[in-house]
């Protein structure tokens, strides 16, 4: 019996002692638990709009960081239920589980079943933030119940549980309770009810295995569980667990107030050249977006509506696909049939449909939803060879029958500008982002057409010209150093004798328009580009004074902004202010101040300052807005005048129709209106212009956007007179002819109409007279650089 006790006491001893060695030995392998005190978790970066709605948000991890108490007891209680409703009573490990576990996994074992585990919520925060592995393994278990034991010892049961429920898989992309809040029922964690609180901590065991929509079963059965359990452990009441059990299992996908994926992946980009992607994508920043949600959805919906139009007019492209349909099939069966077929990308907002049957002015349908109805005459005639099968894409219209709609191949974009600060309101820069990631608001480079020529004429203005002078605008030849003359002409082949600079432009005539250019020499055109951001280097060549240069529509949106507030410098942004995860400002937008009151005197009212630098002169710039007015009033832009708001603008066509334009402004905005096929080479049609296609989605647009703007004048810079003169002469008023308001600067005499040079030959006459023969012999000589000059152009 001694030798026997030896023996056992002896076991005893080396087992122990073996234990304690290795115990020893996978402790000096484990990582450091200290490093949780400096929890740091990935958070997302979002971007919310003035409004208080949230925009978008950039992540590696979608989660979001709520401290301990702010998380509302219920939803606490639900977890605890699910996973250790001793939490607060262990020390890490809950040994009567453990006890219970083995037994379990005994007979798991003889049944061929997987183990269970018993692992405590420290024990999954030690695995989740340190061993980071899910092997199964009594190795694994070891290493989780010593740094359970060192993380109780280390943190409070509150910083304990706070890691947890911040750090946990969710499913649906979402990393803790306050993003799966989000994700599955748009709420925040305060806003749960106890359902909702049982149905996420039951996500802890799995995400996958209790899908709300895939597993739908399973997952109401296991929030059930969890609700009763609640019950049974003292958590709620009887109540509260009968009204929670009758509660259905709704998810709600977090609302999208606005359609704005063309501006969201511009922010990230903008965020990306400011900040480390590290940042971006893990330190939870908080953007402040500068779009405007009202702004935003007119301009998404007028922008699809036009393209829809336009690409109407080149006809039906065909049916998605076409179904084999007998008279015997269901209807349930068709549905089915037309669920299956895939949604084309682009066709976001429309609805599938299946034609049943077809007659020469009328056709039936049947849609995803199981609606049924007819198609509009209109609709049946334009789609000539529609048939029995064809599943086409549909939306209802207004008499209630369905419309016909296909996805447009034309392409577009549309950029709303605050003309005071450089904020962009509204940026939509295609038909769709699921269609095409590509921005033509921003990465498009196309020919600007007339929309360019007020900046040539605002040049002239600030070069000795009035809106009154006179122009030659008879046809003429250009020698550019190429095999033949250059002969630029007017729109449809018009020929004009003269005609006053306002005209001109009202008229978009191209004669008159080179004639000006010519007179102030490429170069002061191609500062004037320079100056309000549309060319950095413009090619010295007299067809870009009619708008042959490719520029972006965001350039020259923020162009006609600078035009619209008086000539004093913005930036184009998009993010008002960033902040860090705490609140703290770390970036704010640049740009115009006003935050210090000139000093004053008593009786002078005060005015605040203002540091945009002055880029031109303020009267050139009023006198250019007159004119746009003008343009809208009596030139392309007249279709714009039931919207009876003041503003000015100009459209905009290139060659043989490919890109068309509408630049329009108020006091307030500047918006963009770009149309044109992705191929370059492709036109629009014959009769394709700025004022047919770009000015219809301008219009719609400000139809819906006017009731948020304020409709007032621009503002008369001082050093402006006002004066009435002949429209067509811009002479003094003379019987009947028409009369309009002139805006004369302090210094010019509104009689004093200063007249062009008439023609080439004159103009070649001058320069032999006053320039040495040696000089002329030399600008003769044909040019090899890339922007040749004309004899006109070195003059």
């Amino acid at each position: 019996m001694k030798r026997l006790f030896k023996m056992a006491a002896l076991m005893m001893f080396l087992g122990v002692s073996g234990m304690a060695i290795m115990l020893y030995i996978i402790s000096l392998d484990l990582p450091d638990h200290t490093s949780l005190k400096q929890y740091s978790p990935e958070l997302s970066t979002r971007v919310f709009l003035k409004n208080g709605d949230k925009l978008c948000e950039y992540a590696s991890e979608k989660r979001y960081f709520i401290p301990i108490e702010r998380v509302p007891r219920k939803l606490i209680n639900a977890f605890l239920a699910a996973e250790d409703k001793r939490f607060y009573k262990h020390m890490g490990l809950d040994l009567a589980r453990i006890s219970m576990s083995m037994i379990n996994n005994l007979q798991n074992i003889h049944l061929g079943k997987r183990p269970q585990g018993a692992s405590t919520i420290t024990q999954q925060v030690a695995r989740i933030f340190l061993i980071k592995s899910n092997e199964i393994s009594y190795i694994r278990k070891i290493k989780e119940a010593i740094l359970s034991y060192r993380i109780e010892s280390t943190l409070s049961k509150n910083e304990i549980l706070e890691l947890y429920l911040n750090q946990i898989y969710l499913g649906m992309g979402s990393y803790g309770v306050a993003a799966a809040a989000n994700v599955y029922f748009d709420k925040t964690v305060s806003a749960l009810t106890i359902a909702e609180c049982s149905y996420l901590a039951s996500l802890a065991k799995g995400a996958s295995n209790y899908h709300p929509i895939n597993n739908r079963k399973r997952a109401l059965a296991r929030r059930n569980w969890l609700i009763n359990r609640q019950l049974r452990d003292g958590f709620i009441g009887k109540k509260e667990a009968m009204a929670a059990l009758q509660e259905d299992l709704l998810v709600i996908p977090p609302k999208k107030n606005v359609t704005a994926e063309y501006f969201s992946e511009e922010v990230r980009k903008y965020l990306m050249e400011k900040f480390p992607s590290s940042s971006l994508n893990r330190e939870g920043l908080i953007v402040r977006g500068t779009l405007d949600t009202r702004f935003q959805d007119c301009a998404y919906r007028a922008l699809r509506h036009g393209l829809e139009n336009v690409d109407r007019k080149f006809g039906w492209k065909g049916p998605i696909r076409t179904l084999n349909l007998r008279d015997s099939d269901k209807s349930d069966k068709i549905v089915d049939q037309l669920k299956a077929v895939p949604a084309p990308p682009g066709s976001l907002g429309l609805k599938k449909a299946v034609i049943m049957k077809k007659s020469k002015k009328e056709a039936t349908l049947i849609t995803e939803d199981g609606e049924t109805g007819k198609i509009a005459e209109d609709d049946v005639k334009w789609a000539k060879n529609l048939k029995q099968g064809d599943v086409i894409l549909v939306s209802t219209s207004k008499n209630g029958r369905f419309a016909i709609r296909q996805v447009p191949l034309v392409q577009g974009a549309i950029v709303v500008i605050e003309v005071n600060t450089g904020r962009i309101l509204a940026l939509q820069g295609g038909y769709d982002f699921a269609m095409s990631e590509f921005n033509r608001a921003t990465q498009a480079l196309r020919q600007c057409g007339s929309a360019f020529k007020p900046f040539v004429y605002l040049a002239a203005l600030e070069n000795g010209f009035s809106p009154n002078s006179v122009i030659n605008a008879e046809p003429m030849e250009i020698d550019t150093g190429a095999a033949e003359l250059w002969k630029p002409k007017n729109y449809h082949g018009s020929s004009i004798e003269k005609t006053t600079l306002r005209r001109a432009l009202e008229r978009s005539i191209n004669t008159a328009t080179v004639r000006i250019a010519c007179e102030l020499g490429i170069d002061k055109i191609a500062k004037m580009a320079r100056l309000f951001g549309i060319f950095e280097n413009m090619p010295k060549l007299f067809s870009f004074a009619l708008g042959a240069g490719e520029t972006t529509l965001l350039k020259m949106t923020a162009a006609y902004a600078m035009m619209a507030n008086g000539g004093k410098r913005i930036t184009p942004t998009m993010v008002d202010y960033v902040q860090d995860k705490r609140g703290r400002l770390i970036y704010k937008m640049g740009g115009p101040k006003y935050d210090a009151l000139v000093p004053f005197n008593a009786g002078t009212p005060p005015r605040l300052s203002d540091n945009r630098e002055q880029i031109i002169n303020a009267q050139s710039v009023y006198q250019m807005i007159s004119i746009l007015e003008g343009v809208v009033q009596r030139g392309g832009g007249w279709q714009a005048k039931s919207l009876g708001i003041p503003f000015g603008g100009k459209t905009g066509t290139s060659n043989e129709s490919r890109d068309v334009w509408f630049m329009g402004i108020t006091p307030d905005v500047a918006v963009g209106v770009f149309v044109g096929f992705d191929d370059h080479s492709k036109s629009l049609g014959k009769n394709a212009t700025g004022a047919s296609i770009a000015l219809p989605i301008f219009i719609d647009f400000m139809g819906k956007i006017k009731k948020f703007l304020v409709a007032k004048p621009f503002k008369i810079p001082e050093g402006i007179r006002l004066k009435k003169v002949d429209l067509e002469t811009g002479g003094p008023p003379s019987g009947s002819a028409a009369t309009i308001m002139e805006a004369f600067k302090d210094d010019e005499g509104e009689n004093e109409q200063l007249p062009v040079m008439g023609n080439v030959n004159k103009l070649r006459e001058l320069i032999s007279e006053k320039m040495p023969q040696d000089l002329q012999d030399t600008i003769a000589q044909p040019s090899n650089e890339a922007a040749p000059l004309s004899i006109l152009g070195v003059y």
